[in-house]
């Protein structure tokens, strides 16, 4: 048999290639490489890295705070004691958006404090974004009072219901002002709800035309309205809904009278003689809101019967403009038969026409120290004795 021989170098260069082979397998096994998750990850950090600032910090923010208590679920909204259960900064945790929305009306009702409330109107500018729509706006309860007149501005309200619940919860009169002169101006209808929610004072702000649209069946079922401020076309108008809206009271002159009274400045002088004949006793505040020039076109038998047993208040307010007015539109005579002692009126023709008092108001204790209210006097009392010795 032969014997095989090896060569001294064959032998030893297979073994340090192997050596090398060996050492290289090791690193590769051992050396770290970049597994799925790692990749992931870089994709990650790279996607975060082109966010802006503020996104990263409000994501910073929310990973930093979590819900230390129980989140708040739709059967807790109307405990009245989660506001002393949850701080603001709970509220911003552990209410849901979603749990808002669904229960705003509950949560609107319960006392929650100013700074509970801004984070509650944070979140639903989150859910809102832009502006509230109107049927939000009436589950808001409370949460009103923290929006601005800025925030108010925007808003769009033609539902009637949508106004009054506003105007009720609102903080501030000018956010109230706002509300009411917004809804005027819009298309909204002026039906009794919102005829109560923006009363009289408010409603003399409107243009006539709108005034016109407000129905007599809805103005019958407000509440009495002060439209003491109004213009006089705005009272004439207003009269006239009233009119139509209490006729089928016409057959009871007390009740009719009662239901037109706040209005009642806006008549004209056939309508006071129509209650002048019903003898409704008008007492001289009312009296003293009425039209002037149609009051002058009533005749002293029909101021008699206007105000009846009030009539004396005409001497106690005898300097009042509409009182003046009166008794510088009639005759010496017409002012006379009413006999409470109401001094003026219109000289005859033959005299001349011009207004003057028939006495001069001289105490005991007084002097008369103008000789020209003296020789007025004198003159004045010429012409009547001229006059009825003619």
């Amino acid at each position: 048999m032969m014997e095989k021989t090896v060569s001294p170098n064959w032998t030893i260069v297979p073994k340090l290639m192997m050596v090398t082979i060996a050492f290289g397998f090791c690193v590769t096994i051992f050396s770290p490489q970049p597994t799925f998750a790692g990749k992931v990850r870089d994709v990650s950090v790279n996607e975060r890295s082109e966010r802006s600032p503020q996104m990263l910090a409000k994501e910073r923010v929310r990973r930093a705070i979590a819900c230390t208590l129980v989140f708040i679920t739709p059967d807790k909204t109307d405990n009245f004691l989660l506001p002393s259960m949850y701080s603001a900064t709970n509220l911003e945790t552990c209410l849901n958006n979603s749990v808002l929305a669904a229960n705003l009306t509950e949560l609107g009702n319960l006392a929650f404090t100013t700074e509970q409330l801004v984070v509650i109107k944070r979140k639903l500018g989150e859910i809102y974004p832009g502006t509230l729509p109107q049927e939000e706006i009436k589950k808001l309860g409370l949460i009103i009072t923290v929006y601005t007149i800025e925030d108010v501005s925007q808003w769009k309200i033609t539902d009637p219901d949508v106004v009054a619940a506003a105007i009720e919860n609102s903080g501030t009169a000018e956010a109230i002002n706002v509300l009411k002169s917004h809804y005027l101006k819009g298309p909204g209808v002026l039906n009794a709800t919102a005829l109560n929610a923006i009363g009289g004072t408010t409603l003399c702000t409107a243009t006539e035309e709108r005034l016109k649209t407000i129905p007599p069946t809805e103005f019958r079922k407000a509440k009495p309205l002060d439209i003491s401020t109004c213009t006089q076309a705005k009272k004439d108008i207003i009269f006239g809904i009233a009119k139509v809206a209490f006729q089928d009271q016409a057959g009871d002159p007390n009740a009719y009278y009662n239901l037109t009274r706040p209005y009642v400045g806006g008549a004209r002088a056939s309508d006071l003689q129509r209650l002048a004949a019903r003898r409704v006793n008008m007492d001289f505040e009312t009296f003293k809101g009425l039209n002037p020039p149609e009051v002058e076109k009533l005749t002293a038998l029909s101021i008699r019967d206007l105000l009846g047993r009030n009539l004396n208040a005409l001497k106690e307010n005898e300097n009042q403009e509409i009182v003046q007015r009166w008794v510088n539109s009639h005759t010496m005579d017409e002012v006379m038969s009413l006999r409470i002692g109401l001094q003026g009126g219109i000289l005859p023709s033959k005299l001349g026409i011009f207004s003057f008092k028939y006495f001069a108001k001289v105490s005991s204790s007084a002097s008369v120290k103008s000789s020209s209210v003296l020789l007025s006097t004198c003159v004045a009392v010429m012409g009547i004795t001229m006059y009825y010795l003619r």
